[in-house]
């Protein structure tokens, strides 16, 4: 990758995580500082997530067909601008939910032109290091901007609202004009398949598919929990946007000091046993939040928290990014993010009227404890699916240690996946 386009690409990285990434934090919590209740986080969660992954569907193809992605970017950003000002001026639980739909629709753009960026401007063979790279300089900036957020919030939960989505406008803004002095090759893709014969398609990738089918059955217990967290630690726990602040500025933290060693890492190791790890432990997160009763006992969850989201973010993309086909890029990553908001759309509405149910035969409390046990069942159950993922060919990665033995490709009527000798 030219130098150029590197610091291209880490500056839009650094601004979008010091505006959106850091405004997205409090995006909950103002919901629940206004108003609504389980019912209605559920469909704020929801509806953002499934019009999001369900609209890079939309924005896959039309980019796949163009063949440029900054043009997208850019358009892309001056919209969501304009939708992040308008934020703060939503006072009610309906009016958020319908802003942050289209805040979600418009980052779907975004979303799937940025990864597909990425990847078609880095090459395999040390795309762990960058993505590294690109995460420590968003976490950075997502830092900086909470760090300052800290100092600035007063205590008035309305005006210091206007903090973080005001500068999500701002640093939109600055990330349209920086798009103008990026070098992009046109590529060109091929489209062998109408989308229902794609499908099909996928179903025969040995490497692909049991991805897909993994995120998204894990994706419905993944997402019950959104609603649940924002008034978990809003109503609950009594934090305010400063606390909010101090844990996110805490995860990230520990984000850029793991990823700064996993991306280098990443690049000589399978990756497998790594997400599966990943998965396993990350399902204990409701459990955590279910019985913590303290700040402190939160920042450990942060901290926790932040190993895993770097594990995630550096493992998992990069493996993402290795079983698509190159030249379609875009177009499979819309589908495996549409088939998700899909599924995040039953699960956050499922995981809101869960606790809505709960609380009318509980307190409060009894009734999130009730909630988030379920959700951890389901998460940890799934996380099991994961098994079936393996490494693509020719990838020239070492295994990891006693954990490969659960990934020995196994042969027909050896069922411990052991070398079969031939008899003399």
């Amino acid at each position: 990758m030219a130098d150029r386009n590197r610091s291209i690409i880490g500056t839009r990285s650094f601004l979008s995580s010091l505006g959106a990434t850091a405004a997205s934090t409090f995006v909950g919590i103002y919901a629940v500082i206004i108003g609504a209740g389980a019912v209605e986080m559920g469909w704020l969660q929801s509806s953002a997530t499934s019009i999001s992954n369900g609209g890079q569907i939309l924005w896959g193809k039309l980019s796949d067909k163009a063949g440029r992605r900054k043009g997208f970017l850019a358009m892309g950003s001056v919209i969501l601008a304009f939708l992040w000002f308008l934020m703060p001026f939503t006072v009610t639980p309906v009016g958020l939910i319908a802003v942050y739909a289209l805040i979600a629709l418009f980052g779907s753009m975004i979303t799937v032109n940025w990864f597909s960026l990425i990847a078609d401007l880095s090459d395999r063979s040390v795309r762990g290091k960058f993505l590294a790279f690109i995460n420590n300089v968003s976490s950075v900036g997502t830092i900086i901007s909470l760090i300052a957020m800290t100092f600035l919030f007063n205590g008035n939960s309305s005006r210091d609202i206007e903090i973080p989505f005001f500068l999500a406008s701002i640093t939109y803004l600055l990330s349209a004009i920086l798009m103008i002095f990026l070098k992009e090759e046109r590529h060109r893709p091929q489209f062998k398949y109408s989308m229902v014969k794609t499908l099909r398609h996928i179903r025969e990738d040995n490497n692909f598919y049991p991805y897909f089918k993994a995120t998204n059955i894990q994706g419905f217990f993944w997402s019950m929990a959104w609603p649940m967290f924002p008034i978990t630690i809003v109503t609950v726990m009594n934090f305010t946007l400063r606390d909010v602040a101090i844990l996110t500025i805490v995860s990230l933290s520990i984000s850029i000091v793991v990823q700064s060693y996993l991306g280098k890492y990443n690049d000589r190791k399978e990756r497998p046993p790594l997400i599966f790890l990943n998965r396993i432990m990350l399902s204990l997160i409701p459990l955590l939040y279910a019985f913590s009763n303290s700040f402190i006992l939160f920042i450990a969850i942060e901290i926790y928290s932040g190993f895993l989201g770097a594990l995630q973010n550096i493992v998992m993309n990069s493996y993402l990014l290795d079983i698509i086909p190159g030249n379609r890029r875009a177009e499979y990553i819309s589908i495996i993010n549409g088939f998700n908001g899909l599924v995040y759309l039953l699960g956050a509405l499922t995981g809101g009227y869960v606790l809505s149910f709960a609380e009318s035969l509980l307190p409060l409390r009894q009734a999130l404890i009730a909630s988030y046990m379920i959700v951890f069942s389901g998460r940890l159950l799934t996380s099991f699916l994961f098994l079936k993922l393996k490494e693509p060919e020719r990838t020239g990665r070492t295994p990891i240690g006693i954990f490969s033995i659960l990934y020995r490709q196994k042969l027909p009527g050896n069922p411990s996946g052991g070398t079969m000798k031939m008899r003399d």
